[in-house]
């Protein structure tokens, strides 16, 4: 071993111990670690806001020139810098590629990568290019995060703390690379929880979808049927009109027919419309007794089919704080439950729509068979269904919408009587 040598391991050890000797009140460490520890580890949904925790706290907490938060984007492979502070502000929004060789060498080593570590200690063209990496994104020293976990099968690297360096121009000790690490092993069981609630959601997303597209192709060939009729008699009308518009009591029953044709055939193409999109939720003042008109529209076939008998109570006198859209497959779940439970032997559909307590109340009641005792405690399960050809998705998409809306829905039954679900949301608030 050389002087020179020597000499630098020596000044090294030398510096760290002036470090913790004079500016431990600078890194307390420990207070750092309790007061984030328990934000980094508890399950958090938003990735950028998980994101932006670290960076933040490090760069107020260890005076750093800058800080950044690597985050792999699972669909494309590469990486993303979803949160920078600092110097390294300007990169947030920046994609880097997995193929890079800064990132390549912190999967193989497996541990953390600084500038100075790099210069001069490896071949000059493989040095080269980790500085420039490192100088791009402004560290001098990076923290890698491997998870190991069943999630991804194989050991991957999920994020990168990026760390520019300490405003006091001195080096990264031993105990704060310690720590540093500690904080990055902390940061990927929060970041596992967020991939995990990523594609919960969106596979909630795609079950909802699925259920919609499903009742859309069920209703098709009633709302078909349903639009058949009026267009039949808007095309006759359009035949007959040149001949009988002077006919006084021709154009007074085209007067009476034909808005309310028209209007039919509109809560028709609106209502599957409404049905049919998909968009972020948005609630707004809405009249709840339209939604339900549009959805009676839909169904009117199957109503019509098996000769059940629909009756509305509509008192409520003030707007909900709904999204029409989401609200549409709620009462299409419910309304249609209601058809098949009456059957083919028809029955009474009764819709009460009321003003209650700050709420608009909406009670769908069926005099069908009800409700089995036994069952009526796994309704709201996912997959629990008594019907053939069921999903067992309905009632739990309906529940987790109106959760959503800051409502509440329950189910009355009673065996041999019939079922009443109630559907409560809140009024707009003034």
């Amino acid at each position: 071993m050389t002087e020179s040598l020597k000499f630098n391991m020596l000044r090294d050890t030398v510096q760290e111990l002036i470090d913790w000797l004079f500016f431990r009140a600078h890194y307390d460490y420990r207070r750092v670690i309790n007061k984030y520890s328990h934000a980094l580890t508890r399950p958090m949904s938003d990735l950028n806001r998980l994101a932006h925790i670290t960076p933040y706290l490090l760069t107020k907490s260890m005076q750093l020139s800058g800080a950044a938060c690597l985050i792999l984007d699972q669909e494309s492979g590469n990486y993303l810098v979803r949160a920078g502070e600092r110097e390294a502000k300007f990169l947030e929004g920046t994609t880097w590629p997995a193929n890079s060789l800064l990132l390549q060498e912190l999967v193989r080593q497996k541990k953390e990568i600084s500038l100075l570590d790099v210069k001069g200690r490896l071949p000059e063209a493989k040095s080269s290019q980790l500085v420039n990496e490192l100088q791009a994104l402004k560290s001098a020293l990076v923290i890698p995060s491997i998870s190991d976990s069943e999630y991804f099968k194989t050991p991957t690297l999920i994020a990168v703390l990026c760390l520019g360096q300490k405003l006091s121009g001195k080096k990264f000790s031993a105990d704060e690379i310690s720590f540093l690490t500690t904080l990055a092993n902390q940061a990927t069981i929060a970041i596992e929880y967020a991939f995990i609630f990523e594609e919960l959601k969106a596979n909630q997303e795609r079950v909802i979808r699925s259920e919609k597209l499903a009742a859309i192709g069920v209703t098709t060939a009633g709302v078909a049927h349903e639009l058949k009729n009026p267009l039949t008699y808007v095309s006759t009308v359009a035949q007959v009109l040149p001949r009988k518009w002077d006919d006084p009591q021709f154009r007074e029953s085209v007067n009476q027919t034909l808005p309310a044709e028209v209007q039919r055939m509109q809560l028709i193409v609106e209502g599957l419309l409404d049905y049919s999109r998909t968009k972020e939720l948005a609630l707004k003042p809405l009249d709840l007794t339209k939604v339900i008109d549009k959805t009676v529209a839909l169904l009117a076939y199957e109503i019509k089919k098996y000769r059940i008998n629909i009756k509305k109570e509509y008192q409520q006198t003030s707007e909900a704080n709904g999204d029409q859209n989401r609200l549409l497959q709620v009462f299409m779940n419910l309304l249609t439950n209601a058809v098949q439970a009456l059957g083919e032997k028809g029955g009474e559909i009764v819709i009460n729509c009321r003003n209650s307590a700050g709420n608009i109340e909406v009670n769908i009641f069926d005099n069908g068979p009800g409700i089995a005792p036994e069952n009526m405690t796994k309704i709201f399960d996912p997959f629990f269904t008594t019907k053939e050809a069921g999903t067992g998705l309905g009632l739990p998409i309906c529940k987790k919408i109106i959760a959503e809306h800051h409502g509440t829905i329950n189910v009355n039954s009673v065996l041999g009587k019939g079922t009443a679900v109630i559907v409560v949301i809140p009024l707009v608030s003034n």
